[in-house]
């Protein structure tokens, strides 16, 4: 059976720029954290170096200048431009940004067990160590993993990845709404968001691999990532510049605390309109992008 022909070069080169950028942000982001929980672990000044902090924030250039170097990679012709060589890559982004946002899973759940000592020596390593394991499961499930396995268990691997991803952003919705009503209503309380959020991803992943389909199932859940995860980035930084330039005027939104603004409105926003798009309307931009 002779191989499909490779997508337009400019297909090929957003989904480099894609693989690139978010590889420096990524590196950027958890040395950027590992060496603030550092600080944090091994000096008595809760606040981080102002260097440590830029490099936290420089994340976002790191995704514009990495972005820019895998799409020269691509347009100047020293990538591979074969069919399975833009399958690995589209298959790396999308397992990135789906291990990386559930590597917060981990975390919580340290957080959980060892409350306060998660943060003093040896134990501020743990969420490093779960940054590391997200990619390492992303370069495996892209480069090492069978294809034809892949083929396979495509709709039951995406399904899971969908349901998981839901059950973390209802775990925090359920934090932050509980954390709420318990702010209104008692003057001391103690909440611990781990349990509700480990729980919601191990149940939510449960329900999207038993009721996943085969091949619809599986596009329909990777057009659901593919609009979901980052319009929650797009919606919360749109937010938080909207903050800073009502502040800057001197204004407030008055009547709702920060934490349903900040939190609650991008993930319920963002939910919705996945859904809305994904289930109902059918749009086609996760076969657009990677040229299916």
């Amino acid at each position: 059976m002779p191989s499909p022909d490779p997508p337009s070069t400019q297909k090929q080169a957003l989904v480099a720029a894609l693989q690139w950028g978010m590889v420096q942000a990524f590196i950027l982001d958890t040395v950027g954290r590992l060496l603030r929980n550092y600080y944090r672990a091994t000096t008595d000044v809760f606040s981080t170096p102002d260097w440590v902090f830029s490099i936290l924030v420089a994340s976002p250039l790191a995704l514009v200048v990495g972005g820019y170097g895998g799409y020269r990679w691509v347009t100047s012709g020293r990538a591979a431009t074969s069919a399975s060589a833009h399958r690995n890559r589209v298959l790396f982004v999308g397992s990135l940004l789906v291990c990386w946002t559930l590597a917060i899973v981990p975390t919580v759940a340290f957080q959980w067990v060892f409350d306060d000592r998660l943060f003093t020596v040896p134990f501020f390593l743990l969420p490093t160590f779960a940054a590391i394991f997200a990619f390492g499961a992303a370069y495996h499930l892209a480069y090492r993993l069978d294809a034809d396995w892949y083929r396979h268990n495509r709709g039951k691997l995406l399904g899971t990845a969908k349901g998981a991803v839901v059950g973390l952003v209802l775990g925090v919705v359920g934090f932050v709404v509980y954390g709420a009503y318990l702010s209104a209503t008692q003057t001391s309380y103690s909440l611990s968001g781990g349990p509700g959020i480990v729980v919601g991803v191990f149940l939510g992943g449960l329900a999207g691999y038993a009721f996943s389909e085969n091949e619809r199932g599986g596009d329909r859940a990777a057009e659901f990532l593919t609009i979901f995860l980052p319009s929650v980035l797009v919606v919360a930084l749109a937010i938080g510049l909207a903050s800073v330039a009502l502040a800057v005027l001197g204004m407030s939104v008055s009547g709702f605390p920060s934490s349903f603004v900040s939190v609650l409105v991008p993930i319920v926003l963002s939910l919705g309109v996945a859904s809305y798009l994904a289930y109902h309307v059918e749009t086609t931009f996760y076969r657009r992008l990677v040229g299916r």
